[in-house]
């Protein structure tokens, strides 16, 4: 059985964009259950969670929650990457990818493996 963690952008301005992206991982990580492979994805845990967190700020939530993502990444074997717009300038996205790499774990695009969850 496959085990993924899911990562893409999260943080934006605009809170249409954050409930989008939101929504869009939780679409793939259902994609991804549905195929019998363990999925984590950190945005579809966060997300509730940050709305009781208004006394954090973006720094703030990114310390809080690097810890935690460390204990899921320890777990998975790969990471698949929502390279929706924002992937390459989110920092979180960037440190979970050097996490998976520097493990010798599998790194992928989401573009790139979703014919395997059709």
């Amino acid at each position: 059985m496959r085990k993924i963690f899911l990562a893409g952008p999260y943080g934006h301005a605009d809170r249409d964009v954050v409930d989008r992206r939101f929504n869009e991982a939780n679409a793939i990580a259902a994609k991804i259950a549905r195929s019998g492979s363990t999925v984590f994805s950190q945005i579809s845990m966060s997300h509730p969670i940050n709305g009781h967190l208004s006394d954090f700020d973006k720094a703030g939530i990114g310390k809080l929650w690097a810890p935690i993502d460390q204990v899921f990444m320890e777990a998975m074997d790969e990471i698949f990457v929502i390279d929706g717009p924002g992937w390459q300038e989110s920092a979180g996205v960037k440190r979970e990818m050097e996490f998976f790499e520097s493990k010798g774990r599998r790194v992928s695009l989401w573009s790139d493996v979703e014919h395997e969850f059709a």
